[in-house]
């Protein structure tokens, strides 16, 4: 009864129930939209990051991270061999590294170049690095000569089958030299990367740093993304915390974390700036029913009725008017999301040219994830119901004699 009561009260006014039910909508979508499109920000920037640069999940010498040098390096034998494979079923695949700073010189030039050995079949499975090379070709695990990122090659005016000189220092301040052909030549969107990569064999690398059988890091990449808190915290416990440790990405990657964070702060912040406003256009709206129907609740109460039911008549009217505008935001909305993760949004000109020098696409889809519509709708539900509240409670002290001669 008391429902019934509640839905023919909310349409006694059609005009001002569907303009309140409105605003719930549009600050529903508004939000909803807002929020798709910033995990589909992230999750593209979190994707191009661990495809780059760290993986999901790293295994390192236990000083590695704070003391990134090739004297850090990890020894890869069968203790760490063995602790990956107890989980293989849980492992897409492996990625070992060694890298580390050089000179890159042709006759009398020289540039900084941060060289890195790889196998190229598992780094491909990462990156993709075959698919950006302008000349030449990649290298297998036992070739001997050089592909070198697109930038330094003009800089040092390399080009196929020219001598690239690397000079640096290797592993226990060895001294690091070696004379390679260039085989490839690659291209990256990042300016910094492209001219600096040069890529070896990974034999050829760790010959190159005197640092045979030797890692700076061995990626692992996890058949579930969602695991590699749990698969980290199992392989630290299977290797010797004095020489080896695990990190995730988020470890690996602390300032962007902070800078994802940040992110959401924001968006989050807009979205309840949006509901913040809607929140006062309802309870103005309830108010003005509550002061216009104010003689009719004086005259239900001197005829019996009870103030809590009378309160929670006002209190269900409050939740209908913000279920019906989160229902309708919600097959509104989903349409949207949907269209735009079909359909991203895609940046043309100086933006797009921005967006690559990081390496992401300019493409940015929108993300369909059951969290965020559910999470707008128990927004939008506990607005409703403090204002619910606030007007059983204002029904609740309502004086009969008063009311009556309203």
């Amino acid at each position: 009864m008391f429902f019934i009561l509640a839905w023919r009260n909310i349409w006694r006014n059609k005009r001002r129930t569907l303009i309140t039910v409105s605003s719930v909508l549009f600050a529903y979508v508004l939000a909803t939209a807002l929020l798709s499109f910033a995990e589909g920000f992230q999750r593209q920037l979190k994707e191009t990051m661990i495809r780059q640069e760290t993986g999901y999940l790293q295994i390192q010498d236990a000083y590695y991270f704070d003391e990134p040098s090739l004297d850090h390096t990890l020894e890869y034998g069968d203790n760490v061999k063995q602790a990956v494979a107890e989980f293989d079923e849980e492992i897409d695949y492996v990625v070992p590294r060694i890298q580390g700073f050089s000179l890159a010189a042709k006759e009398m030039s020289t540039r900084p170049a941060m060289v890195t050995g790889i196998l190229p079949g598992q780094e491909n499975k990462i990156r993709n690095l075959s698919g950006n090379m302008v000349r030449g070709e990649m290298f297998s695990e036992d070739d001997d000569f050089a592909v070198i990122a697109k930038g330094l090659a003009d800089l040092l005016k390399l080009d196929i089958g020219d001598t690239l000189i690397l000079i640096g220092q290797g592993y226990q301040a060895v001294t690091a030299t070696g004379m390679f052909e260039v085989g490839g030549i690659i291209e990256f969107q990042l300016p910094e990367q492209n001219n600096t990569a040069v890529f070896l064999p990974l034999k050829e690398a760790q010959w190159y740093f005197a640092a045979d059988n030797r890692l700076t890091n061995l990626i692992i990449m996890p058949a579930d993304p969602d695991q590699i808190n749990r698969l980290a915290s199992e392989l630290q416990s299977r290797l010797d915390d004095e020489w080896y440790t695990a990190k995730t990405w988020k470890e690996l990657m602390p300032d962007m974390v902070g800078l994802m964070q940040m992110q959401n702060t924001v968006y989050t912040g807009i979205a309840w700036i949006f509901y913040i406003i809607v929140g006062f256009g309802i309870f103005g709206t309830i108010l003005t029913m509550l002061y216009e129907r104010m003689q009719e609740f004086g005259i239900l109460l001197s005829i019996g009725m009870k103030r809590i039911q009378l309160g929670i008549i006002g209190l269900i009217e409050t939740i209908l008017i913000g279920l019906l505008g989160t229902t309708a935001g919600v097959l509104t909305a989903l349409p949207i999301v949907y269209i735009f993760q079909q359909f991203p949004i895609k940046f043309t000109g100086e933006m797009a040219e921005y967006i690559l020098r990081f390496g992401m696409e300019p493409v940015f889809p929108f993300v369909i994830d059951k969290h965020i519509f559910i999470n707008q709708a128990y927004t939008v539900f506990g607005i409703t119901l403090l204002i619910g509240l606030y007007t059983m409670r204002k029904m609740y002290s309502i004086q009969i004699l008063e009311a009556a001669k309203n």
